[in-house]
């Protein structure tokens, strides 16, 4: 369900050098003239960077717009190493990266008699590979775990997927304004395992995310080592990504048990005031806008402890897909108790997320 993450270690030939220069002082002192001394060439080193990330939220709902708890404080940890493997500022490849994090969510009002409050786990490995000096192509996989699998409300297995990203750095638009759209486009294919939006088809299926991150960077224009962004971006793809278009007709009553049958049924058919008519078969999922500042802590904290920063904003999701909404009956989104089912009419179309948070890179 869930996710989207530098001081360098070289390595010299200086050692080299100098045991070989052992061997050859006897041979220069007896030479008429010295040759100037010429340093050997430095190959260019591994460059080694981490990162850590903690953000604590109202809610916590998906980029794909799943709406998994509302209730309580969401607090999530996301941390990784990334290695810089090639560069080159003058072909046309200019970077090759790859990486590897984990991510978890806590849901301070869980309270799993095995797990507490670990709602998620994710881990990843990816590549990251910079063209064209304005052009950035990543591909991961990823995979999003269940700790509180013993919750009707929590996905019952592993998700296991891929994901595909082309970005491009527009900043050179607009000359000397330290601004940029930053437009991108995300491929999520779900490879295998449930729905990672509840109601769609299980595996070998995917969706779109179409986005921007409009960025003004205030060091450059003020010298304040503060950034504000925009992130926006719209979700779409087959409608059986969020509505595998399943009928099967409950008995009218729109008790949780009517609902709990038909859902492990198979059915997809929960919407309307009895959360038993068919949701209609949107190829949008959802779109979502939003405001993160972010403040370097550079000028407070030594550079040897790595490059800290503070953060803090809002990001709104507004729910196109009646299908997507509808499964926050599932997820203790609409009911706002863990292990209990919700009814459509407990759900919500608009959600907004405020978040502050801290972290670290190296």
């Amino acid at each position: 369900m869930g996710v989207n993450r530098t001081a360098s270690v070289c390595l010299a030939g200086a050692l080299a050098f100098g045991i070989a220069g052992l061997g050859t002082s006897a041979f220069a002192a007896d030479m008429a003239v010295k040759a100037p001394y010429k340093a050997p060439p430095q190959p260019e080193g591994l460059d080694v960077h981490g990162f850590l990330d903690f953000s604590f939220k109202n809610d916590y709902i998906t980029p794909r717009g799943l709406l998994v708890h509302n209730t309580g404080l969401a607090t999530q940890i996301l941390g990784g190493l990334v290695w810089d493997i090639y560069k080159s500022k003058t072909g046309f490849i200019n970077g090759v990266s790859v990486y590897t994090y984990v991510w978890n969510d806590l849901w301070s009002k869980q309270n799993d008699a095995h797990v507490g409050s670990w709602n998620e786990f994710d881990w990843a490995v990816g590549g990251v590979v910079k063209f064209a000096d304005k052009w950035k192509l990543t591909v991961e996989y990823i995979e999003f775990l269940p700790p509180a699998h013993d919750l009707i409300t929590s996905f019952p297995s592993i998700e296991r997927n891929m994901e595909i990203g082309l970005f491009y750095d527009d900043s050179h638009w607009w000359g000397s304004t330290p601004f940029a759209i930053n437009p991108y486009v995300k491929l999520f294919y779900e490879t295998s395992g449930p729905s990672t939006v509840v109601l769609g088809k299980n595996g070998g299926i995917y969706d779109v995310e179409l986005g921007i991150v409009p960025t003004y960077d205030f060091k450059k224009s003020t010298g304040v080592a503060l950034t504000l962004s925009a992130p926006t971006w719209i979700t779409v793809g087959p409608s059986n990504y969020w509505n595998k278009n399943v009928f099967i007709a409950g008995d009218g009553s729109g008790s949780v048990a009517n609902i709990t049958t038909r859902f492990f049924g198979g059915a997809s058919n929960f919407c309307g005031p009895l959360s038993e008519s068919a949701c209609s078969t949107d190829s949008a999922g959802v779109f979502s806008t939003g405001l993160t500042g972010k403040l370097s802590l550079t000028p407070y904290v030594p550079q040897r402890l790595g490059s800290w920063y503070v953060k803090g904003g809002f990001q709104y999701y507004h729910i196109i897909n009646d299908a997507l909404l509808a499964a926050q009956m599932f997820t203790s989104a609409a009911s706002k108790v863990a292990n209990t089912y919700g009814t459509y009419q407990q759900t919500h179309r608009d959600v907004t997320v405020g978040f502050i948070g801290t972290g670290m890179t190296f």
